[in-house]
């Protein structure tokens, strides 16, 4: 089916397979005890936040670079000392390479940079007046992406909510730029659609959909009752973070730079007063149910 987005205006469409469906009369957000309710940003589903100066940006960055070239070297890739992470694509030329190195990327924790993440984490709790944790109790583990996206590539979700499961429902999206993030680039999002009824939303199970003949962990978005889907690109800059709810819809992030691959540093932050409702989850139960629909 063909997936027609509207990204700051300028249209977009690419073929989303899979088996489709209306949702049920339900809004998944709920603002009562929501890491978002009362922030002065809640109706909107997202804000950005300064978090670095630029020192520590460019320590992130760098470490990020070592985590790149640890995975390079244990998949026995070969790259010379001009590697910057922007012409990342120069280096990995094919698609079935890019997948080995996606499949390390995906999966990081805390322990993987050389970077005061912990530091970070306090920084946005104290913005948010939330207690926030990286440690998500019912995966029992961090979770941690480093997105990269090549120019003019499918290396991108189609238009989602992480918020379909309930493991990411006291979650809140981090989503840091580190390098070829510009207004080309940038991670689209649909303003208010946390807000949408599921009945008004046309698209997959998760693990339902499939671009290109990859498939997808997370349910894929087609069209809403409201017509096509128009997002914008909030374009953080470097220092700041992009934060949202995880029932915001968003995705579709077409790289359209010509020379330039995009990273982008992804956590998922949990509520910490939901830590007293984790054991009404069986851990080993939410833990398969995530592995079936982690997010690409």
């Amino acid at each position: 089916m063909n997936c027609e987005v509207l990204v700051d205006n300028a249209p977009f469409s690419f073929e989303i397979s899979g088996q489709f469906h209306w949702g049920d009369d339900e809004v998944l957000y709920k603002e009562k005890g929501n890491i978002i309710s009362g922030r002065p940003w809640k109706n909107r589903g997202y804000t950005q936040l300064k978090l670095l100066n630029e020192m520590d940006s460019s320590s992130l960055r760098r470490s990020i670079k070592k985590v790149l070239l640890r995975i390079f070297k244990e998949l026995r890739i070969h790259c010379d000392d001009r590697f910057t992470l922007e012409k990342y694509h120069h280096t990995i030329r094919t698609e079935s390479l890019h997948q080995r190195v996606i499949g390390e990327t995906s999966r990081l924790t805390g322990g993987d940079f050389g970077f005061d993440l912990p530091k970070l984490i306090r920084k946005i709790s104290n913005e948010l007046e939330a207690p926030l944790e990286i440690f998500n109790p019912l995966l029992n583990e961090e979770y941690i992406i480093l997105r990269i996206n090549r120019p003019h590539s499918l290396d991108m979700n189609p238009p989602h909510r992480d918020g379909y499961q309930d493991v990411w429902k006291d979650t809140l999206n981090i989503w840091i730029p580190i390098a070829g993030c510009t207004p080309q680039s940038s991670l689209p999002v649909i303003p208010g659609s946390h807000l949408w009824n599921e009945k008004e939303i046309y698209r997959t199970a998760v693990q339902g959909a499939m671009i290109n003949n990859r498939r997808y962990h997370v349910p894929g978005i087609v069209k809403t009752r409201r017509g096509r889907l128009h997002m914008i690109r909030p374009c953080p800059r470097y220092g700041e973070a992009l934060v949202f709810t995880p029932f915001l819809i968003h995705g579709a992030a077409l790289n359209s730079q010509r020379d330039t691959t995009r990273f982008s540093l992804e956590l998922r932050l949990f509520h910490g007063n939901a830590l007293k409702k984790a054991g009404t989850f069986g851990l080993s139960s939410a833990k398969a149910d995530v592995f079936q629909g982690l997010p690409d």
